[in-house]
């Protein structure tokens, strides 16, 4: 090698740039796997809301509470406690007239007995459930330490099904709380409202709760942004790397490195494939995400389905627009870091390969650690401590696949991003000058270990 030679020059890098683009194009497994893509991109939405539709249809189906289905001889609610139930309170336990009409199976108004604590005495209740038959059913309303129970009680040797019996204890339920409120002078607004629901958590400490809510992003939601984003870096880097890694061992394998380097220098060389990739890349997730939308506004617009049942399904995407310019641009800088560094320690990994089965180490060699990293930011997604999240954000390689999303989430600052992005670039430096000072001996050499030693071995020669 020449002393005076300049080892950065990227002379010639527009040459191998090309190049690289036109033959990932001609490449047919590349332009199938482009086609593809898009296709289950834009698709993916709609095909899931289909599934979970249908999911859900059939769920609802058999889990909700059908009058005609349900096969009791007599139904006793034997009411302990204030206030009192009639049978139009529990309308929704029995058939309507034009049922019952129909079909004489089901659960009609004349099977069901409502006995509350006046009608009889001390063992009433009792003496009811103990005279229970093989068709009958009783839903005992009682008082306990922290308000009320509701039960649904079977004989021994019952023959109904426990799918109706539990089906009708909870309307008796949701009747009973109803009246309850109602008695005590609470709006049927208020009552609606009441039974929409209240979302409920695990205990936890004072100090891990007020953290929590100090986060602008919460810790459900924070796991799936980790999830997909680190899913988007991983699938980045996999094909990047997969193709520099082939197409280096190639044109070695070929011997036509050895004239592309009489004109184009060995940086250019390395640079013009990863920036081509790199291109690749980046017009595979844009045409998946075109196609995606698409598919959304076609299913929000002429199907009239809500956006929120199937947009961000799949690849979620919709961090990039959550979180305003500066977490796009976040989060576009750290794919963009990734896809360097990854991509120049697949080129140098290439360039000691000199046949096919080489190839396959060298790879494994890339994925191994880009693997590492992915699993390593779902784990961080899922305990979101936070000592955890700033080791992760400011270690690479982990900090390619979490330190965004942390920023974005609210778990670290800008000053510890700014830091992982020093931190980041300077590993790629780091490693663009050991690609320097070795790549064009290792495209000419015949060894065959690809191996970090031999790497080192080859720049300080």
């Amino acid at each position: 090698m020449n002393k005076r030679e300049n080892i950065y020059s990227l002379e010639g890098f527009s040459k191998v740039f090309r190049f690289t683009m036109s033959q990932t194009f001609k490449n047919k497994g590349y332009l199938v796997s482009f086609v593809a893509f898009v296709l289950v991109m834009s698709l993916m939405g709609p095909i899931q809301y289909l599934g979970q539709h249908f999911g859900e249809s059939s769920a609802e189906d058999s889990l909700s509470y059908n009058p005609s289905n349900v096969s009791i001889d007599k139904l006793y609610i034997v009411n302990s406690v204030s206030p009192e139930l009639t049978i139009d309170d529990v309308q929704d336990l029995y058939m309507v007239d034009e049922e019952d009409d129909e079909s004489s199976d089901g659960l009609t108004k004349d099977k069901i007995e409502i006995k509350s604590v006046a009608d009889d005495a001390d063992h009433g209740e009792q003496a009811i459930l103990d005279s229970l038959g093989k068709k009958d059913a009783a839903i005992v309303i009682a008082p306990s330490e922290t308000g009320f129970k509701i039960s649904g009680i079977l004989s021994k040797d019952s023959e109904v099904e426990v799918d109706d019996i539990d089906g009708a204890t909870e309307v008796v339920k949701d009747t009973f709380e109803k009246v309850r409120l109602e008695k005590c002078d609470v709006s049927d607004e208020d009552v609606a409202m009441i039974f929409k629901g209240i979302h409920t958590s695990s205990v936890v400490e004072e100090s891990d709760y007020i953290s929590e809510e100090n986060k602008s992003i919460s810790r459900l939601n924070y796991m799936f942004y980790m999830l997909g984003y680190s899913m988007i870096v991983f699938v980045v880097i996999s094909m990047s790397t997969s193709y520099i890694l082939t197409s280096v061992t190639e044109e070695k394998q070929s011997k036509l490195v050895e004239s592309l380097l009489v004109s184009v220098r060995p940086m250019a060389l390395l640079m013009g494939k990863i920036c081509g990739m790199m291109s690749y890349v980046v017009l595979l997730l844009g045409a998946g995400v075109i196609g995606s939308n698409i598919s959304n506004q076609v299913m929000k617009n002429v199907f009239n389905i809500s956006e929120s049942k199937f947009s961000n399904r799949g690849f979620n995407f919709s961090i990039f627009k959550d979180f305003g310019v500066t977490g796009a641009v976040a989060l576009l800088l750290s794919i963009v870091l990734a896809f360097l560094a990854f991509g120049i320690i697949a080129g140098l990994f290439g360039s000691t390969c000199n046949k096919t089965e080489d190839i396959q180490d060298a790879t494994g060699n890339v994925m191994m650690v880009s693997m590492l990293s992915y699993f390593a930011a779902i784990g961080i997604g899922a305990i979101d401590n936070e000592v955890a999240n700033v080791i992760a954000a400011v270690v690479p390689p982990f900090s390619f696949f979490t330190a965004p999303v942390s920023y974005v989430t609210g778990r670290i600052g800008i000053a510890v991003l700014l830091f992982s992005y020093v931190l980041q670039i300077a590993v790629i430096f780091g490693i663009l000058r050991l690609s320097a000072k070795s790549y064009r001996n290792l495209l000419l050499s015949d060894s065959t270990t690809p191996k970090l030693k031999t790497i080192f071995k080859s720049a300080k020669g």
